[in-house]
């Protein structure tokens, strides 16, 4: 799913690109307003597509493990108006000279996270309407995480509940820009493997932390900030102990 997720993206960032290549040498308030319209229907045509993809293959991952048909639910885009708030704000930078690279690196990123908001959502709007009641996990897909993705991934295979439920709809805060982080459902949590996935190590590493930025007091701020210091070179925002 993750491949697909990522290509979805692409082409969504593609698009972007060719209509910011056609706004070049606007007026930068044209260019916001125009992109204020125009980017909530691009996230809107991807994402779509995006959890498309991700309600089929919930389905058929499901059908391996749990006998009986299940219809999974495809969940609705990212929200329109938060997405016009967010271009408002970033689009400051086409009023500063050179800030047109600036704008575009940044609204590259966001749109990548707003696609795939929608594929991220459908896995665990459907972990949550299940009657086969499947645990699911964040996991990352790269060949390194940053230390924040990996305190939501040792978490392991974990039920998605409507608090959490309530907590996501709507805001996409638990993922970044450029996150490669997946939802991935499990029926048998006892035999869940995914190569490269070991929530276990990734725990042991979180627990250190937390101890080093002071235990039940300590916010996943100051923790994620331990784990790049304690363990450099595991993530991709570590910093050298030296450095």
């Amino acid at each position: 799913m993750s491949q697909a997720q990522q290509q979805t993206a692409g082409l969504a960032v593609r698009e972007m690109r060719s209509l910011l290549s056609g706004l070049k040498g606007m007026d930068p308030a044209w260019q916001r307003d125009l992109l204020i319209d125009e980017v909530p229907a691009l996230s809107a045509k991807y994402g779509d597509l995006a959890a498309s993809a991700a309600a089929q293959w919930y389905e058929e991952t499901r059908a391996k493990q749990v006998h009986g048909s299940y219809e999974a639910l495809a969940s609705a885009p990212f929200p329109d108006q938060p997405i016009r708030d967010r271009i408002r704000y970033g689009a400051g930078d086409l009023f500063k000279d050179g800030g047109d690279q600036a704008f575009a690196a940044w609204l590259e990123g966001a749109l990548q996270r707003w696609v795939m908001y929608s594929g991220r959502q459908t896995v665990a709007m459907n972990a949550l309407h299940d009657p086969a009641r499947p645990r699911f996990a964040r996991v990352p897909t790269g060949a390194k995480t940053c230390a924040w993705c990996e305190i939501m991934c040792s978490r392991g295979f974990v039920y998605y509940t409507k608090k959490t439920a309530l907590e996501r709809r709507g805001s996409g805060r638990l993922y970044h820009d450029h996150c490669d982080c997946q939802a991935v459902p499990e029926w048998d949590k006892d035999a869940a493997h995914i190569q490269g996935y070991d929530p276990e190590a990734m725990y042991l590493r979180y627990r250190q932390a937390w101890d080093a930025a002071g235990g039940a007091e300590a916010t996943d701020k100051q923790v994620a900030y331990q784990m790049r210091r304690l363990f450099p070179g595991e993530y991709k925002d570590s910093v050298s102990q030296h450095g």
